[in-house]
């Protein structure tokens, strides 16, 4: 078998670069999937955000996909780092859920491996403004602990991939995503309704003890967590 070879530099021009076409937006199921995926990573921090719905209308201005999942928090709350490190995470779901829906999650559970090295089947097609706010709310993570962007960013790719490959957290991505294609018609849907239908489903148990294990390994933050061990 022929030896991958590093491409570090080539790396980071085509993930800022994505895999953008010149088309008409059209609504598919990648951007379903896409919010699906935001909802699903944002159900961890329930705790510091209050999720309220995620509205189906089209992007203003032409763009691609939905409007997305809405969600708030206390304006008094200090934005510490854990906190940027949170939006971060929702903002990199999309670049997750379209690699793992493109080629399945036991290839990817694989190919993984070999990011940031290689990382060519990453999926970034329609997930450029996300990508944006995937770096700008880590910028503050990275300078609190003194690490580079780039191994800030990397780890933090790498954590989400890990949480999207446990059991149960695809198909309650898949669920939602599934879902949200049904009721496309519809002006938004509530929290508390996608809630509720998680609920009734058999993976539910497994999602729920996925998401205990993601947060007792991501959270604390420290420095020697956040750093890119490759």
């Amino acid at each position: 078998m022929q030896q991958r070879k590093p491409n570090n530099f080539i790396l980071q021009l085509s993930i800022l670069s994505f895999q953008e076409g010149h088309h008409a937006p059209l609504l598919d199921f990648q951007h379903f999937l896409a919010e699906a995926a935001h909802y699903i990573m944002a159900l961890n921090f329930q705790q510091e955000f209050e999720l309220l719905y995620i509205d189906l209308h089209p992007k203003p201005e032409g763009k691609a996909g939905i409007a997305g999942l809405k969600f708030i928090r206390d304006a008094k709350k200090t934005m510490h780092p854990k906190i940027y490190d949170h939006l971060a995470l929702i903002d990199i779901s999309s670049v997750c859920a379209a690699t793992i829906h493109q080629y399945g999650k036991e290839i990817i559970s694989i190919e993984k491996s070999n990011f940031p090295s290689d990382a060519t089947m990453m999926i970034t097609k329609d997930c450029g403004e996300d990508y944006v706010l995937f770096s700008k709310h880590l910028l503050p993570v990275s300078r609190y602990f003194l690490l580079r962007p780039m191994h800030t960013q990397w780890n933090t790719i790498l954590q989400a991939f890990d949480f999207f490959l446990m059991d149960g957290v695809w198909d309650a991505v898949i669920f939602i995503a599934a879902f949200l294609a049904e009721n496309k018609n519809m002006n938004s849907v509530s929290h508390t309704h996608l809630l509720e239908g998680l609920n009734k489903k058999d993976f539910y148990p497994m999602f729920c003890a996925a998401m205990e294990n993601f947060l007792a390994q991501r959270y604390p933050l420290t420095k020697k967590g956040l750093q890119l061990l490759i």
